[in-house]
Order: structure tokens, then sequence, then C-alpha cells
């Protein structure tokens, strides 16, 4: 140790200064003891220090010298002729972040907010960093200082480091607010000195991966009716089926040209395949005579071709051309509209509805075409109760100029004696057609129409009928069984739970029960199943350990774990692959479903509203399968319950029949990157529909 004697002066906040005379150790042997903690040879608050500190330790000037608030230690002011002070980088930063915002703030979308800024020393010194955080008004400026660490001065002080080194700190969790604007600054010490100033500050806001500002309930919204859904286009098969979806094994088009034999002359006439809506002829004139079966289904008409079905209505429209050929090039052409409803109104009985119209007018090159019913097809006990030849509500042939619309009804009955049975029906009919040519051919042509031989695209089994005489619904019925329902939550009334179907449904890759994106919900009805697989994403006590009671509705409220996909279903995350699961949420290296694998979130009352936020500590990757969130229990009850049971005896859902659930929530243009579902936070003021 060097024995040179030196004199300081103590400078004591509010007393007089006095002078003493102590041993100038080597700055070797003065960082060693340092470390070992003897500070008593080190004299606090001299030169700089003093000169430089304003405000009190609890309210300190921002702008103040890094040795106003010694959190790195005490400098010792006869170092300082020694050697260089360290300096901090000019570019300190926050991370996770890759934007800025209009103003300059990094947005850190994360929980787990880190700081970062480098550090040098001429001598080659290590050096700390110590990180000092305030919130900011929108221009940038510190406001207030943000405690973030349980120390005196709510500093993070780094590990020493090799001069050159970027140093990166972890904000604990809990210690910055989110949508908060913040700045932090930097400063080094060397074990001796400090820098006289502070980096530049950095200005950076907190966002959360998961942020939804939820509407204000309405608990005096009516529940929607999932009869009110419009139809849908989609064939939606039961899990296991052939075809689970249309869109995942599209069938070529199986419709085929139903011609007569060709004649002697190289003559011939043929209903062509259908016509799709893209190139079908536009109508141009109403029909005569309006369609009266279908008055009360506006959606089912004759305006244009389509196929849409309801779980209880199918209806399909054709533009079916009527051609007479000479060696196989067409002659003239008739265009025609086929419409066939079928209405399952009955407990045991359904009813077809039939219609025949022009949809253009007849080209002259015909002279009269004529059709009438053949017969009516079905299986087993299904069973047509043939209509006469009087029951058309118009007369069955056309010439050109005629333009009206006839059609004919036509009841199905099967034998629902039988308890405990379901039944698949598929009804077809035919219709058989004399068509005579205007060219002095006096025999008409005869060819016929079969509605099965139609199908285009991959629809064909859309009008598939089931009937049961299960406890599946109230007494006997049927149902298109390939035409799944739709859920719809009350989103009004119970705004937790929709949002969180929404997020899982709009923000991970398998969409659970999106008809947008073509992934429906099966229904899983075993009930064991359905406990193991809540169980393990929603273990007892989770909700309570993670939620916020602030979400809550009254005193009587308690918190609840909402899983989605829902453990009913075989969508569930919570259901392993060997037991028929969908989507297991499998942490890596386990075979286990577990809810650690799924997007955490949980309700809580921030400013005037209740957010739906990421959980604290976890940051979604977004390619997650399923999602949990601790919300409200009369949200997550009553937006199922009894309305759910209730929709699934209106429907007749069985085990893996297929539905759609519709949260009945929007985001609008609220979002702050763009549309969920791309792997970005999601971040959106959501709107109950």
């Amino acid at each position: 140790m060097c024995a040179n004697s030196h004199t300081y002066r103590i400078f004591l906040r509010g007393r007089t200064h006095h002078s003493v005379s102590v041993y100038r150790p080597s700055r070797a042997w003065l960082r060693g003891r340092i470390a070992a903690g003897v500070a008593m040879l080190l004299l606090i608050g001299a030169g700089p220090a003093s000169a430089a500190g304003s405000g009190s330790a609890a309210r300190p000037d921002p702008n103040a010298a890094p040795s106003s608030r010694p959190a790195a230690g005490p400098e010792a002011e006869f170092a300082a002729a020694a050697g260089s002070r360290p300096v901090s980088g000019k570019n300190p930063t926050a991370a996770p972040s890759n934007k800025k915002d209009a103003a300059g703030f990094q947005r850190v979308i994360s929980q787990k907010v880190q700081l970062k800024n480098t550090v040098t020393d001429a001598d080659g010194d290590k050096s700390t960093l110590t990180f000092e955080v305030w919130t900011a008004d929108a221009a940038g400026n510190p406001k207030t200082k943000v405690s973030i660490a349980d120390n005196e001065y709510g500093v993070i002080v780094s590990p020493y480091v090799a001069s050159g080194s970027l140093v990166t700190v972890d904000v604990p969790a809990g210690k910055l607010s989110m949508n908060t604007n913040y700045v932090f600054h930097t400063s080094a010490f060397d074990g001796s000195l400090y820098e006289t100033s502070w980096s530049p500050w950095a200005r950076f806001r907190v966002e959360l991966p998961v942020d939804l500002t939820l509407p204000t309930p309405d608990y005096t919204a009516p529940d929607p009716s999932s009869l009110d859904v419009p139809p849908s286009p989609y064939q939606t098969k039961p899990l296991g089926s052939a075809t689970t979806l249309s869109g995942e094994s599209a069938k070529s088009d199986p419709a085929v040209e139903q011609c007569s034999p060709t004649d002697e002359d190289g003559r011939q006439v043929c209903f062509g395949k259908p016509i799709p809506k893209s190139k079908a002829p536009k109508k141009v004139a109403e029909a005569a005579t309006a369609t009266a079966a279908t008055a009360g289904v506006p959606w089912c008409n004759t305006d244009f071709p389509s196929i849409l079905a309801t779980r209880f209505i199918e209806c399909d429209v054709r533009s079916v051309p009527v051609i007479i050929r000479t060696d196989g090039v067409p002659d003239a052409i008739a265009y025609f509209t086929f419409l066939r409803m079928i209405e399952l109104d009955g407990q045991n009985s359904f009813t077809e509805h039939l219609t025949i119209e022009p949809a253009q007018q007849i080209p002259l090159d015909f002279a009269e075409i004529d059709m009438s019913l053949a017969e009516h097809l079905c299986q087993d006990s299904c069973k047509p109760i043939e209509p006469g030849a009087d029951a058309w509500t118009e007369k069955t042939w056309w010439t050109p100029g005629d333009m009206h619309s006839t059609s004919l009804t036509t009841p199905y009955t099967w034998d629902a004696s039988v308890a405990d049975k379901k039944y698949l029906f598929k009804p077809d009919v035919k219709i058989d057609a004399a068509i005579l040519p205007s060219d002095g051919k006096i025999r008409p042509f005869m060819t016929g129409y079969q509605w099965s031989l139609g199908y285009s695209g991959d629809t064909a089994d859309l009008d598939q009928i089931r009937c049961d005489t299960t406890t599946a619904g109230p007494g006997t019925g049927c149902v298109f069984v390939n035409s799944a329902p739709t859920y719809v939550f009350n989103s009004k009334a119970f705004p937790q739970a929709a949002a969180h179907g929404w997020l899982i449904q709009q923000s991970t890759p398998n969409h659970p029960g999106s008809q947008s994106a073509r992934k429906p919900l099966y229904y899983m009805g075993d009930s064991a199943q359905n406990s193991r697989s809540r169980n393990r994403i929603c273990p007892t006590g989770w909700a309570a350990q993670n939620g916020d009671a602030s979400a809550l509705v009254d005193a009587a409220d308690t918190l609840n774990c909402d899983e989605f996909a829902f453990a009913s279903s075989y969508n569930s995350g919570g259901m392993s692959s060997a037991e028929g699961g969908l989507n297991p949420a499998l942490q890596p290296g386990s075979t286990t479903p577990t809810g650690a694998a799924c997007i955490g979130t949980y309700a809580k009352k921030h400013g005037s509203a209740v957010h739906l936020f990421s959980l604290n500590g976890t940051d979604p990757t977004f390619k997650e399968v399923c999602g949990r969130s601790a919300i409200s229990g009369m949200h997550n009850q009553e937006s199922m319950g009894n309305h759910f049971a209730t929709f699934m005896r209106d429907m007749r859902i069985m085990d893996k029949d297929a539905y759609w659930l519709d949260t009945r929530m929007s985001a609008g243009s609220t979002c702050l990157y763009g549309t969920p579902g791309n792997g970005e936070p999601v971040i959106c003021k959501l709107t109950a529909q």
C-alpha cells in the first residue's frame, strides 16, 4: 500500500466542513477493498459529487450528475487524477422492439423488458452501468422516477463488464406499467469514478403482447339465437367422415350431361352440366308466377345459381342449359333455372319444393319444351308421397316468349318407430322432358334430368339428411348433417368470454370454430374425457392465482378459468392425440397436454374499461393451439351453460358433429399491428355485435 499523506475536505449537508488527513491507497488496493465491502476509507460526497447534486434521494433531479445518487458505490476523489472516467454509449435501447411510434418511442411488446447500452473505459477498466427509468410525457421529457429495483435508489446496476461491452439488464416483472411512456438513461462507474453526465435519454413504451379493450357489458342484451344464423355454402362433414371438409379434399366436378340417344341425322338433345354463377346467363325478367313454395325463405330464390343450407333447410339452385345438337355442334340452347328446396319440417317427415322456370327467353329454334315429374327416390324407410300431375302450380311446358314459373311440393316420410336409431337419407328426383325443335321435325326428342347427376363442385352431400330417434334433440327429427350450425356468443352481455374466444380464433394458426377460415369445432360427447381435458388446461386454483378481482361483476362472482377451444370438443388443447384430440397443447419434450402451452390471459379493469391482458411474465408466440384466461365466472358460465345445452338440442348435435363459433366480437380498424393472426401483438379495441 502506498503511504502518501493527503488532506481531504468532508462535506456534510447542512453542516460546516472539516479537514482530515488520510493515507492515499493505490488504485489496485482500493478496488480490492471496495469489492470486500470495506468502504470506511472512502470519502463520500467529495468534489464534483457535492457540486452537481440537487434534489433529494426520493425526488432527484433527472439531469443531476450520476454521482449525486451513487447507487453503484461511492466515488473516490483522489482517484480522479490517476485514471479516466468510464463512459456510457450514446445509443441506449429498450428491447424487444423493432418499431418506433411517431414520437420516437420504441414499442416494447413484451412482459420481459430489457434495457441496453454499451460502456467503455479508456483505461481498460471493467465498469458497471446504472440504469435509471422515468415516466415521460408525449414529447419524451422525464416526469416521475420509477423504482425498477428494490434498493435505495430504485435503479438496476449491472455487474462489472469489460470495456466496450454491450450491457443488458432485465427489468423485473410488474415494475413497469402497460401502455405507458418511459425514458431511461445510464451512467458508468469503474469502481472508483463515475462518468460526469448521463447517457442520452432513450424513449420506450411498454405494450403487452395481448391488450384487448372490452366494451362495457350490457346485461339486458337478449341472447342471440342460432336459428337466426344465415345459411352457409360450406359442406362440413362430421369428424371422421370420408371428406371432413370439402376444401381439404375437393372432388372433381361430378356433374354429367344428360342426353337423348343420337338419331340417324346425328341430332340429339341434352340437359347440360349446371353453369356456375360466374358464367350463368343473367335473369332478364321475372317469372310470371312467383315461387310461392319458397316465399318464406327469402335466401332461396331463382335470381342466380347457388347452393346454401342451414341445419333444417337446403336450397340448390341450378342454371341448366337445354341443348339441341347436330353431330355434336349446338344448334340452339335454352336456359332454365331449376330450384330444389328441402325443408325438414316434421318429426318423421320432410318436404321437397321443386321449381322450374326459364332463365331467359326461349329461342325460336324451339317449338316447345315440355317437362314432367318422372319419380322421386330415397333410401330404406324413407318414402316419397308422389303428387299427381295436377299438383304443379302452373303448366309444365314452355314455348318461345313464355316465362312462367311452376312448382311442385312432395312430402317424404320415414319410419321413426324404433327408439335410439339414426338414419342417413339422400332424396333424389327425376324429370322427364320432351323437346320439340321448330324446324319441321314433328317427333319430339325425349330425355331426362336426374338431380343427383348434376351436382357441381364439392357440395354433393350438402343435402344428406340424418334422422334419428335418439335423445339428441326434442323427440325425433332430422338435420342436414353436413351443414354445420353456428353457436353464437352474447358478446354484449358477456364480453370477457367472447373476447377470449375472439383472440384464440383470430390469432392462433388453428382458428378454432372460424367459418371464414374453414376450421370447425367438433363436438366431443365423452364426459370423462371432457373432465380430463379441462383439468389439464385449467387445474384447480389456476384462475385464483392468475386472475384479478377487478374483473368480477359483484361480490358473488368468482374467478374462472375459461379454456378455448372448449373441453367438450375434439379441438381441445387438453385432449391428447392418443385420445383422438386434434390439437394437443404440448410443451417441448412432453406428451401430456398442459395449459402451460396455451396462450395465457387474464381480465383486469384498467382505467374505465376491462381489458384482456397477456398473463404476467408470459409472451405468447401466437403459434399456440389453445388459450386459457382468468375471467369473471359469471361471464364464463353465462356465455355457455344452458345456452349451449339449448343449442345442442335445437341442432341435434351428436358426437363428432361439426359446428362454428360466432364470437360476435369485432376489432374493426382499431388494432395497432394490422390483422390479428399474423404472429404480431394483438392490441385492439373490441366492439360487441
